[in-house]
Parts: structure tokens; sequence; C-alpha cells
């Protein structure tokens, strides 16, 4: 067995780290390359998705009343017109009564929600003609924007803790109801109307 020239040794050892840092490096780098490759495919593809999901998706109809569209519908364009007047009237009157009553956050937020109501319902397209700006779909997104300043009128009127916040929970509990269960397409043009699936 020979013994190494200690003098070439360290030479020797310096060749070989060299050469092991030089293949790690270059394996490193290659790791690196290949990982690059396959992020900027996977994003070119997660792109390519988003823009055929897009496409697909007419933004211009999605409602909210498209969330419920498996749900039964029993209350007609008709019908809902008549609980929108019930609802601006129930708002004004206990406005009015908690206002008598001394309690300005409630009479405060009840006279916010008629006042709302009476509005989207005056410009509301029930009938689909065309005729007015809100078509009966978007009503229905704006009820679910009415339901949700019932339920937080409470809350941003400060009387959450109090009894009067029932009169409010209750409506909005009642509204997302009225939502589910209100025939949407029966209100929209003839060509605008989606085909719900039939019941089986």
């Amino acid at each position: 067995m020979t013994t190494p020239d200690p003098q070439t040794l360290p030479e020797k050892t310096k060749d070989l780290v060299q050469k092991a840092t030089d293949l790690d490096l270059q394996d490193i780098a290659d790791r690196v390359t290949k990982i690059e490759g396959q992020i900027e495919t996977g994003l070119n593809q997660a792109s390519r998705e988003l823009r055929s999901r897009i496409e697909r998706v007419n933004l211009g109809e999605a409602t909210v009343p498209d969330a419920f569209r498996n749900v039964p519908k029993v209350i007609s364009p008709k019908v809902h017109a008549w609980l929108d007047v019930a609802v601006t009237g129930y708002f004004l009157g206990i406005g009015l009564w908690f206002a008598a009553r001394g309690k300005a956050g409630p009479a405060a937020a009840a006279l916010e929600n008629a006042a709302m109501v009476a509005g989207v319902s005056i410009m509301t397209d029930y009938d689909g003609t065309g005729e007015k700006p809100i078509s009966f779909k978007m009503h229905g997104t704006l009820d679910a924007v009415q339901a949700t300043a019932a339920a937080l009128g409470p809350v941003l009127h400060g009387f959450a803790d109090e009894p009067e916040a029932a009169f409010f929970y209750g409506q909005a509990a009642n509204e997302v109801a009225v939502i589910a269960t209100t025939d949407w397409d029966a209100g929209m043009p003839q060509e605008s109307r989606r085909t719900r699936p039939k019941a089986a």
C-alpha cells in the first residue's frame, strides 16, 4: 500500500472538493431551472383555465337569486311586488312606533330600510317589459343587500343587545326565505330566462 505524498494531498483534496462543489452547484442549478419551468407551466395553465372560465360565465347575469335556483319557487313576481309593499309598510310602521317611544337608533334603522325597499321597488321591472331600470333578478340581489342592511342595522345604530333588534333580525331572515322561493325568471324578459332543472 502506497502512502500519499503529503505535499500533493491538500491539492488533491482541493480538487475533489472543487469537483464536488461544481457538481452540487450544477445539480442545484439544473433542479432550480427544472422547478422554474414547472412553475411557469403551472401558472400558464392556471391562467388559461381562469380565462376560459371567465369567458364561459356571463358576469352581467350573475345575481344572488341564481344561488337559489334549485329551491322550489312559490312566489310570483306579482306576489313579490305586494310583499315589497308589505315590507315597506312594516319598516315604516315600526320606524314611527320606535320614534314615538324615543328609540332613535331603531327608528332610524327602520326608516332607512323602508326607504331602501320602497326606492328599489319603484324602479323595478316586475313584469320583464324593460320599462324600468332595475331587472327583477337584480332586484333579488338588492333584496339581499337590504336583508344585510336589516341585519346590520342594530349593530350600526347601537341597539344590537336590545329587544328592538329582533324586529330587524327576523325581517332579514324572512327576506332570505323570500329571495330563495321567488320565481325570479318569471319576471325577466323571455329571451333572458334560464331553464330550471325539473324536479325528479
